[in-house]
Formats: structure tokens, sequence, C-alpha cells
């Protein structure tokens, strides 16, 4: 019996450290600065595109050094944008360097928001061919976010 491709999936996996705080409508701890060490899985599904990929890997690397050592914010706290941003939220207001802040188009900073804004990155350099995105973004070991989007 011959075998037939019925199915092209690349995967990727990195790490990268972050910072961010969540607005929430409760105490808790996450109202806090703090940082996690953060783990992406990305999958993508297509067909071979006239280099033989299915998506460049250099796209992926690329969005992780976008996001390493920074802090992660939602666009809707951003009080005031130029050389520097300031952050007004939880009864906080930061004011940073623009390179050391990555803007989340999000109403909050959560690990479902941030592996939403990878898969949106990650379609945005997709050609036709691709034909699923899938990101899980962990926090932590215990704990992940996942998003798929399709054609």
């Amino acid at each position: 019996m011959e075998f037939k491709v019925v199915e092209r999936k690349i995967g990727w996996h990195k790490d990268f450290d972050s910072s961010h705080f969540l607005a929430l409508p409760y105490d808790s701890k996450c109202l806090r600065i703090h940082g996690h060490t953060y783990n992406v899985d990305v999958e993508i599904w297509g067909d071979l595109d006239e280099r033989g990929m299915i998506f460049d890997f250099n796209h992926l690397s690329n969005l992780i050094k976008e996001v390493d050592h920074r802090i992660l914010t939602s666009i809707e706290w951003i009080k005031e944008e130029g050389d520097h941003i300031i952050i007004v939220q939880n009864d906080k207001e930061l004011k940073l360097p623009k390179k050391e802040v990555v803007i989340v188009d999000a109403p909050n900073v959560t690990a479902e928001l941030i592996a939403e804004w990878f898969a949106k990155r990650v379609a945005e350099k997709a050609g036709e061919n691709v034909k699923r995105i899938k990101v899980r973004v962990w926090e932590d070991p215990r704990s992940y976010a996942e998003i798929v989007l399709e054609r």
C-alpha cells in the first residue's frame, strides 16, 4: 500500500520573559505588576509554497524578539504616547520608554488575549497556502491559553 500526503504541519516552540498586570473587578495578586517566563507553541497547517515551506520560522522568532523582556499592556490603558508611553490602570501610572512596551490591542492582557495577539501576528505573515494556525501560550507549567484560526 502506497502512502500519500494527507496533511502538512509545522510546529514551533519558544519561551520569552515579559511582565504584565491585569485589570480585574475583584482583588487579586494579578492586579500587581508581575512577570512570567511564557512558553509559546505554534502549529501551522497548510500546503507548501513556492519555497517548499508552509511558513517561515524566522517570522516566529521575530515575534519573540518583539515581546521578550518587555511589559505587555492593553491599548485601552495608554493615556499618552510619544517617546514614552504613559499607562494608567489599577491606581498605577507608569511612564516607560516606548521601546520597553508592547501594546496589545485588547481590553486586558490575559493569557487568552496574548495567545490571540500572537495568532493574529502569525496570520498577518501567512500566505494563501496556510489553512490553520494554533497558538498555545503557557504562563507557567500548569496554565495555558489556546486559540485556533482557520480559513
